[in-house]
């Protein structure tokens, strides 16, 4: 049997009569402008915001497991992430391949620059659900419309993080990850 293909039909629930938002196999939901959401975020502390979005992508990476086998192929993993990522309206989830490297893109986020650090949460949080395995994300750039967010080891993400902040662009950090850059 296959892997099934993410489906949204019935994913959102609104009840009128009661006033509320469902997410299929999730609690009631918020739907809120993204402004006031981006000026929620800006006033909390670091670990507040970190452990809010990593929270997001702990239920996101939940509800991927329970639809998809433990050897499920990445394309499908990422269909399914970018499905709860464009549920919840904050971009369409791509995946980049680096040589070794696995660069997770978002376009279109609402929160722009100002939502990089929940999206890479996010992704934190649901990798790590869905995988059972720690991984760290760092933000390795974005243009107007698209962030690119590399995943890797927590020790691998301390050295990208220093070069990045020495000015090393991210084509450079993805050469010196793949070793063919002196680092």
């Amino acid at each position: 049997m296959g892997t099934p293909r993410f489906d949204p039909t019935h994913s959102l629930e609104f009840n009128l009569d009661r006033g509320s938002v469902k997410l299929s196999g999730s609690l009631e939901r918020v739907l809120l402008p993204a402004d006031a959401l981006a000026a929620l975020l800006r006033g909390a502390d670091v670990e507040t915001r970190r452990d809010f979005a990593r929270r997001l992508g702990t239920e996101a990476g939940r509800r991927v497991a329970e639809r998809l086998d433990a050897g499920a192929s990445s394309e499908a993993v990422v269909e399914h992430l970018g499905g709860e990522v464009a549920l919840m309206g904050l971009g369409s989830l791509g995946v980049e391949r680096w040589g070794r490297a696995l660069v997770v893109t978002v376009t279109g986020s609402p929160l722009r620059a100002e939502g990089d650090e929940l999206l890479t949460g996010l992704v934190e949080g649901a990798l790590q659900r869905a995988f059972g395995r720690n991984t760290a994300v760092v933000t390795l750039g974005r243009d107007d419309a698209l962030v690119r967010l590399l995943v890797v080891s927590s020790d691998t993400a301390e050295r990208v993080r220093g070069w990045l902040a020495e000015g090393t662009s991210f084509g450079d950090v993805l050469a010196r990850l793949n070793g063919s850059a002196p680092s």
